[in-house]
């Protein structure tokens, strides 16, 4: 097992930034509109990067999604391979507008528990927090 610190786990991740890897991203903001929420019985949009395979799931509001990333330092890209095709009342159109924006990222920033997507120019697109699952 791991040496033990000292201090609880819970005590050790808010102190330390987020790893962008393997981490619940929770869908706070896109560009600088309102706040993102979810909606009732439909997943929250998130997602997650996962470390050594070059994938990352999430959702999007509606739907599930999945694809793939490339990162290289501060770059990142990431391409989404599919998503499930519910049919929902509410979340759609966010969904589609959080589906395009992820296409357009080429950075990423991460400050504490807050992750920034950013496009080439440095506008940032996407705001999340980190959420931890128990």
């Amino acid at each position: 097992g791991k040496p033990s610190t000292g201090t609880s786990g819970a005590e050790a991740m808010a102190a330390e930034p987020a790893p962008l890897l393997n981490t619940y991203w929770k869908l706070v903001q896109m560009g600088d509109g309102s706040h993102v929420s979810a909606y009732d019985n439909q997943p929250e949009p998130h997602i997650v990067l996962e470390s050594g395979t070059g994938r990352f799931h999430g959702a999007g509001g509606c739907n599930r999604l999945h694809g793939s990333y490339q990162q290289d330092g501060r770059w990142l890209r990431l391409t989404l391979v599919g998503s499930t095709r519910m049919a929902c009342a509410q979340g759609a159109r966010m969904e589609q507008l959080f589906v395009s924006t992820l296409a357009q990222v080429s950075s990423y920033a991460v400050q504490g528990q807050k992750l920034t997507l950013s496009d080439a120019d440095g506008h940032v697109l996407l705001r999340f927090e980190a959420v931890y699952l128990h």
